[in-house]
């Protein structure tokens, strides 16, 4: 899956619908030809809003220019015909299976200070990239755009569907972006987003953690007109610390001019404390480039074999693998049904007969979702799926495309 082009040359299988994006449909996915597990979100280009395919293309195009340890890898795109009526348009994403730090919150009641300090860091590092080497503001920085890994205090940020780069922003243009409670001022009154914009709505979601609700108390019209156009700032939790307080405070400034950069956010004692420091190895993609022992009756290893495979035969394979990576023997609950074979647009007829897909769609949506809390956000589709066990504490997990994982700051290890 590498080049921006998806899986153009060969089949991935489709799995059952595990969330919703902010404008797509999320599910999970499997390469034929190696088992390797990823996310794809996906825009129906026959029934979709011309937003939602524009939003679509947007994330698509930012990705593909990013490289981070603290971002969601981007591992490719295509199209997909896999039914008369349907054409989908995909973004091929690294699957994390930790969830989202809002619903870590939510489930919670509240993330520890120490673990939220852990997942901050990582955020901020997110944003020191995006402002200072990519260029880019990210627009929606918030709980459920924050991926979480199985080990505590490893985040990645993702949903980059409101993301703008920064040399394309028009100082005369008026822009809504982003999740309104989570806005700074600016962009509440219309203004252009900047990267001050982003360090606002990252203190909003140090408060949502550290919570596990939004970070303003109320909502509607008079919370936004307060947001906007009042001398407020979200209220601070009462058992934050004094440095996480002051922390809060160099975020939450209503002068934009007055917030601190990621990169000084970084050197904040709220961040770069030595008791962040954690021990173990860092979960990256699951699964990532892990190839499921595949061997003929003469013990030869083959790439063929894994292809020429049916999709439950391929499934079959990753169960078990994801079965071995768990080390403290959990059974893993899996769902054996709802997959389709996808393939390109480019290859002959449609997969898995007319309306295969269609209808797995339409049971899947109706589905609860799963003990990790509600849907929402491209974060929160990755845990609803109950693929692992939140508990299984080491896996054998390498990086698709991203060698830079091996350099995560030591909290986010």
């Amino acid at each position: 899956m590498e080049g921006g082009v998806g899986l153009p040359w060969r089949s991935w299988v489709r799995g059952r619908r595990i969330g919703e994006g902010s404008f797509g449909a999320v599910c999970l996915a499997v390469d034929r030809s190696n088992a390797q597990v990823f996310a794809v979100k996906s825009v129906n280009l026959n029934s979709s809003p011309l937003s939602s395919t524009e939003a679509l293309e947007n994330e698509i195009q930012i990705l593909r220019s990013v490289s981070s340890p603290y971002i969601v890898s981007y591992l490719g795109d295509d199209t997909t015909q896999e039914s008369p009526t349907n054409l989908w348009r995909n973004l091929h994403l690294e699957y994390m299976p930790g969830g989202t730090v809002a619903d870590l919150a939510a489930r919670n009641g509240a993330i520890a200070e120490l673990e939220v300090r852990s997942y901050t860091r990582c955020i901020a590092h997110a944003l020191h990239y995006l402002h200072s080497v990519a260029g880019v503001v990210h627009c929606d920085v918030k709980g459920r755009n924050v991926l979480v890994g199985l080990s505590p205090g490893v985040a990645k940020l993702a949903d980059f569907g409101s993301a703008t780069r920064i040399s394309s922003i028009d100082g005369d243009k008026q822009y809504t972006r982003g999740t309104p409670l989570w806005m700074a001022p600016e962009v509440v009154r219309g203004e252009r987003p900047t990267t001050a914009s982003d360090i606002w709505s990252l203190g909003c979601t140090v408060i949502e953690m550290l919570t596990g609700a939004q970070p303003w108390r109320s909502s509607g019209p008079d919370a936004l007109f307060r947001v906007g156009f009042g001398d407020e700032v979200p209220e601070f939790p009462v058992r934050l610390s004094k440095t996480g307080r002051d922390f809060l405070d160099k975020c939450l400034r209503r002068d934009s001019t007055e917030r601190w950069t990621g990169e000084q956010l970084l050197q904040h004692p709220f961040l770069a404390d030595d008791d962040l420091n954690a021990t173990g190895p860092s979960p990256r993609s699951v699964l990532d480039r892990v190839k499921l022992e595949s061997c003929d009756d003469e013990g030869n290893s083959s790439a063929n074999y894994i292809h020429g495979m049916d999709s439950d035969e391929v499934m079959n394979r990753a169960r078990e693998r994801v079965r071995e990576l768990a080390l403290d023997g959990t059974v893993v609950s899996w769902e054996s049904d709802g997959w389709e074979a996808v393939r390109s647009a480019g290859e002959p007829g449609p997969v898995g007969g007319g309306e295969g897909i269609y209808r797995e769609y339409l049971d899947c949506f109706g589905e609860e979702p799963g003990e990790w809390g509600g849907s929402g956000g491209e974060a929160s589709a990755a845990v609803t799926a109950g693929w692992l066990p939140i508990h299984a504490k080491a896996f054998d997990t390498l990086s698709h495309r991203n060698d830079d994982n091996e350099n995560l700051d030591a909290s986010c290890i």
